[in-house]
């Protein structure tokens, strides 16, 4: 058994194996290990990542290793920890404002990573430039409140966080009523990805596999439907990507490719 390593603090470090590089278009990178599926974007002046994941190992000196181009810092999808801990390897992490809390928190219950970045929050519609490669963001906080779309609008991708994904969408499986994480929302979130179909050829999720089939968007949209309207969900939602039990009450529902786990409590808004 290998022999456990601490840092200076007293923390056991958390070893990840080496990162590797999917290219999903010439300049479009999905970067595997440490929590979510990363993605590195490269236009014709300036780079920027899609999340951080959460490996200790230093990511943007595996950037490096891909692109010399100036790297402008991350967009969070949303502040879970396994999609924002590594904002700290880059100088600048934008966010929606209500991701900042859950940044923070990862940060304040993580002590092994960098946190000396600048947070800049951003909303609906804001986009950035890299060069040739225009971003902009949609707001589709459910599953988190803070999480936001990435639609790149020259090469015709969107990125989706974990609100949409091939393995499962989590909305809210604690039960407890919250504002917005609920299935309803998740649908009108949907429509609203539905709606601006036209603009993008396929998705990059957070989890699970990348790319996928902008289809996805439609099954979801049908899923969504199927909740609300009483389908009897199942109660093992183990799955070989969700691989723990169920929280107490929560259940699993599926259409076509799409797959959701929910709490009954959270179908609705009030």
């Amino acid at each position: 058994m290998a022999e456990k390593k601490f840092d200076s603090a007293g923390f056991a470090v958390r070893e990840y194996p080496i990162y590797t590089g999917q290219k999903i278009t010439p300049n479009t990178y999905a970067i595997h290990n440490g929590g979510c599926i990363s993605y590195l974007l490269l236009g014709d002046y300036a780079a920027i990542m899609i999340d951080s994941g959460m490996s200790t190992r230093n990511l943007y000196d595996f950037v490096r290793t891909l692109t010399d181009l100036p790297v402008l810092g991350v967009i969070n999808t949303h502040g879970h920890l396994d999609h924002s801990l590594g904002n700290g390897y880059f100088k600048k992490a934008y966010m929606h404002p209500e991701a900042v809390k859950d940044v923070k928190s990862a940060q304040q219950n993580s002590p092994n990573y960098p946190t000396d970045y600048e947070i800049e929050t951003v909303e609906e519609g804001w986009t950035i430039n890299l060069g040739g490669r225009e971003l902009e963001v949609i707001y589709i906080g459910a599953h988190s409140l803070g999480s936001m779309a990435i639609l790149d609008k020259d090469y015709r991708i969107l990125f989706t966080g974990d609100e949409l994904d091939p393995g499962q969408v989590l909305v809210n499986m604690a039960g407890n009523y919250v504002p917005g994480q609920t299935v309803e929302n998740h649908q009108k979130n949907m429509l609203k990805l539905k709606e601006r179909a036209w603009e993008y050829d396929f998705i990059c999720p957070a989890h699970n596999g990348t790319p996928i089939d902008k289809s996805y968007v439609d099954d979801f949209i049908i899923l969504d439907q199927m909740i609300m309207d009483g389908v009897p969900g199942r109660e093992d939602i183990t799955s070989p990507t969700l691989p723990f039990p169920r929280p107490d009450g929560c259940l699993r529902q599926n259409y076509k490719c799409a797959h959701m786990c929910y709490h009954p409590n959270t179908i609705f808004e009030k």
